[in-house]
C-alpha cells in the first residue's frame, strides 16, 4: 500500500496543471463552434482549477480563502460539470436541474455551518466528498441509462463511478478510520481520491470530447437519413435500406410488398390553404403513418407530396389491407388549418424475391397500381403482384 503515499501536493499540482492543458484543448477544439454544452463544461473545469489552485496555496492563504472560497468553486465547478454531462447526454430535465442545484446549496450549507459549529478538517472533508459523490450520481445514472447504444458511454459510467467509490472510500476514511485526515495527510484513502480525479481529468476531459464528437456525427448521420419536413426517412436513405432489404429477401425467397402513395390534389391545398398548411398536411400524414405501420416497415419520401413503404414478409393481402387502413385512417383524420377532407391515392406492388430484383422495378409496379388507383377515383387503393 506504500505506493498509494503519495505527496497530495504534487497530485495537487498536476490536477491544476492538467486541468489548464485540458482547458486551453477544449477551448481551441470548440472555439469555432457555439456549442453551450462545451462552454458549460469549460466553465465548471474552470472554477476547479481557481479551487484546486488556491487549496494547493492553503497554508499561506487565509482560512476564508483557502478553505471557504477554494471548496464553494469546487462544488459549484462540480455542478457545472454534472450539468454540461446532463446536457451532452440529454438527461437535463427540469427536475434534474433543481435537484442537482439543492444537492449543491444543501453541500455548501451544511460546510458553512460545519465550519461555523463543528470546525473539524474530518467533518469538512466529509461534508464535500459526500456532496460531490451524490453530484456525480446524476452523470452515473445518465450513463447508466445510455450505455447500451455506446462503448464510449460505458467507459465513461465506469470511469465516474470509480471516483464516486473513491470519494465514498475517502468520507469513510475522514469519519471512522483515521486520526490524520487532514487535506495533505498521506494515507490511502486520500492519495486514491486525488489520484482517481487526475484520472477524471485526463480521461473525463477527452471522453467529453469524444462524447461531443459521437452525439455530432450521430446528428450528421441523422440529417442526412432523415427528410427535414417529416422526419422520416428521405429518397436516398430509403433506397440504401431498401436495396439491404431487398437482398436479405433474396436469400430467403420471401415474399415483399412496396406501397406508394401521394395526397390527393395536393397542390388544391397549397393554392387554397398556403404552402405553410400543405408542409403541416404532410408532417401530421407521415407521423400518422409512421406511427401505423409495422416495426419492420422502411418508410420514406420520395419528393413533393409522394411516399413509399417497404415491407418484408408480407403477402399482398396483408400488403392490400395495410393499405386500406392507412387510408382510412388518414380520410378520418382532423387536419388543423384546412376544412377540406385530406384522402390518399395508394399502390400497392408485391413478388416473392426469387431472383435478383432491383428496387426500381417495385416502384415502377407500383407506380403502375397508383396510377389505377387515381384513374378509378381516388382516395381508394389498388394492388398487383409481378
Amino acid at each position: 500500500m506504500s505506493l498509494l503515499l503519495l505527496d497530495i501536493k504534487t497530485v495537487i499540482l498536476l490536477l491544476v496543471i492538467g486541468h489548464c492543458c485540458v482547458i486551453m484543448l477544449i477551448s481551441a477544439y470548440s472555439y469555432q463552434y457555439n456549442n453551450r454544452t462545451i462552454w458549460t463544461f469549460v466553465i465548471g473545469k474552470l472554477l476547479q482549477i481557481i479551487a484546486f489552485t488556491i487549496i494547493l496555496f492553503r497554508e499561506i492563504l487565509p482560512f476564508i480563502v483557502s478553505t471557504f472560497l477554494s471548496n464553494t468553486l469546487l462544488l459549484i465547478g462540480t455542478m457545472i460539470e454534472c450539468i454540461a454531462l446532463l446536457l451532452l447526454l440529454k438527461y437535463l430535465t427540469a427536475t434534474a436541474r433543481k435537484a442537482i442545484v439543492i444537492v449543491s446549496l444543501f453541500g455548501l450549507l451544511s460546510f458553512y455551518a460545519a465550519i461555523l459549529f463543528y470546525n473539524f478538517d474530518n467533518v469538512r472533508i466529509a461534508i464535500i466528498s459526500i456532496t460531490v459523490t451524490v453530484l456525480i450520481g446524476f452523470p452515473i445514472r445518465a450513463f447508466y441509462l445510455t450505455c447500451k447504444a455506446s462503448i464510449l458511454k460505458r467507459i465513461m459510467l465506469i470511469l465516474y463511478s470509480a471516483i464516486a467509490l473513491s470519494l465514498v472510500l475517502r468520507t469513510y476514511n475522514a469519519l471512522f478510520v483515521s486520526t490524520d485526515v487532514t487535506l495533505f495527510a498521506e494515507n490511502e484513502y486520500q492519495t486514491l481520491a486525488f489520484l482517481t480525479r487526475f484520472i477524471e481529468m485526463l480521461v473525463g476531459s477527452i471522453g467529453f470530447i469524444l462524447l461531443v464528437k459521437e452525439q455530432t456525427d450521430i446528428e450528421l448521420t441523422r440529417m442526412a437519413m432523415m427528410d427535414e419536413l417529416t422526419n422520416i426517412y428521405n429518397r436516398h436513405a430509403f433506397i440504401q435500406r431498401a436495396d439491404a432489404l431487398i437482398a436479405s429477401a433474396l436469400k430467403k425467397k420471401s415474399m415483399v410488398s412496396f406501397i406508394i402513395f401521394d395526397v390527393d390534389r395536393f397542390k388544391g391545398i397549397n393554392d387554397t390553404y398556403g404552402h405553410d398548411a400543405g408542409d403541416y398536411v404532410l408532417r401530421e400524414i407521415a407521423k400518422v403513418i409512421a406511427n401505423a405501420l409495422p416495426k419492420e416497415a422502411i418508410f420514406g419520401r420520395y419528393g413533393g407530396d409522394e411516399f413509399v413503404i417497404l415491407i418484408p414478409n408480407c403477402q399482398i393481402d396483408r400488403a392490400t389491407k395495410l393499405a386500406e387502413a392507412l387510408r382510412t385512417t388518414i380520410s378520418q383524420y382532423s387536419f388543423q388549418y384546412i376544412s377540406t377532407q385530406c384522402t390518399l391515392s395508394l399502390g400497392s406492388a408485391t413478388t416473392e424475391v426469387q431472383t435478383a430484383i432491383s428496387l426500381d422495378a417495385f416502384y415502377t409496379n407500383a407506380d403502375k397500381a397508383l396510377y389505377h388507383a387515381k384513374e378509378n377515383g381516388r382516395n381508394q387503393v389498388y394492388a398487383v403482384t409481378f
